[in-house]
């Protein structure tokens, strides 16, 4: 098999995901032919159910000892280290002969694990195609910057001077922004509702605990001129439990599933709450609309927040005030949603495709040459 573009994913958060969906969407509308892989698909399943249970884990159960981890292992010298490299190159070694299976012209990752393999198998000759590091997130930890990676495609300077103080060049750093559908920049820019006109709010429940989740929907018991709508994802229990508080609050409210056309909630909605992931954030800032961010895990959530308070683009709540706190903002939701857009750069996925074959035009050359 031989494709255009390989993009090379993990299932550590939807968001690595949707990156990889919203690039393979813009390369596939020029008529290029994509082949979407998932790291862990190559790897024992013990080796997924730890990594992930770790992750999410970490992050739902001890946020503070995740923090703590993330700032302890933003060096080179702790994600060098020779057990954890030989560890995942064991792992997921059959990921870098699954991807040069497909002979692509290019590969891109969403995730910094499998740039440790492709990375690897770059080097020593073993995968022709250049490698590129999607950044997903408005920092970048020591992780990204690993070695025979040919570009890094970022969201802003912020991480783009990450990478450089882990050692990276910065002429091998692209900023295109963090992919996301196209769909998301044509939302109609936001308008402060009449009077009389419902404040709509759009819950996105990814990332959530399930007690969180209950708490921002009682903070909007008795607050007036307010619609709901949460998305509850693929989890029956998570609908179940929120269509309980739902009615037990007695909030105007739809509660939906997995959402496939998130573009169309955003867009219905005035203010969207959520956690602070690169993807909720990059979305909800490309349709220009207001954000309130609830409970960022220390790290890139943190960062993720900060960068959209410096762009004065949302709020952090906590999950009890967040009724409060949106209903604060309905005058200045059109403001916000405004700086929102300026706060990304249009065309995020294209860019991405474009760092690609620019690369790809690039390594041609350089072999002709030879």
């Amino acid at each position: 098999m031989h494709v255009d573009l390989a993009l090379v994913y993990t299932p550590v958060g939807g968001g690595h995901k949707a990156a990889a969906l919203a690039t393979a969407e813009a390369a596939r509308a020029r008529g290029l032919r994509v082949a979407l892989v998932d790291a862990f698909e190559h790897a024992p399943s013990w080796a997924t159910e730890a990594y992930l249970a770790a992750h999410f884990g970490g992050q739902g159960l001890a946020p503070a000892v995740y923090g703590y981890m993330y700032d302890a292992s933003n060096t080179r010298g702790a994600t060098e280290a020779p057990l954890r490299r030989g560890f995942d190159h064991a792992v997921f070694g059959g990921l870098a002969r699954a991807v040069a299976d497909l002979a692509p012209r290019a590969v891109v990752a969403t995730h910094h694990l499998p740039l440790l393999v492709l990375g690897r198998a770059r080097r020593k000759g073993r995968l022709d195609a250049p490698l590129v590091g999607v950044v997903t997130d408005y920092g970048a930890h020591a992780c990204w910057a690993e070695r025979g990676v040919d570009a890094w495609a970022v969201a802003c300077p912020e991480a783009a001077r990450d990478l450089a103080r882990h050692g990276v060049d910065l002429h091998r750093v692209r900023l295109t922004g963090i992919p996301v559908r196209p769909a998301f920049e044509t939302c109609a820019p936001v308008e402060v509702p009449a009077a009389g006109e419902p404040l709509r709010v759009l819950v996105t429940s990814g990332g959530f605990g399930v007690g969180p989740l209950e708490r921002i929907l009682r903070s909007f018991g008795g607050v007036p001129g307010v619609e709901l709508t949460v998305v509850c994802g693929a989890s029956a229990s998570i609908r179940a439990k929120v269509e309980r508080e739902v009615e037990r609050s007695r909030l105007a409210a739809e509660v939906v599933g997995f959402e496939r056309d998130m573009p169309s909630r955003m867009a219905a909605a005035h203010v969207v709450v959520g956690k602070a992931g690169g993807l909720t954030v990059s979305e909800a800032l490309t349709a220009g609309r207001a954000l309130v961010l609830v409970g960022a895990v220390p790290g890139q959530e943190k960062i993720n927040e900060a960068y959209v308070a410096a762009a004065r683009a949302g709020v952090a709540a906590e999950p009890g005030d967040v009724g409060e706190v949106v209903v604060g903002l309905r005058a200045a939701v059109s403001a916000l949603g405004a700086r929102g857009r300026r706060a990304v750069l249009s065309r995020s996925a294209d860019r991405v495709v474009d760092v690609a074959l620019a690369l790809r035009a690039e390594t041609l050359r350089g072999t002709r040459a030879a």
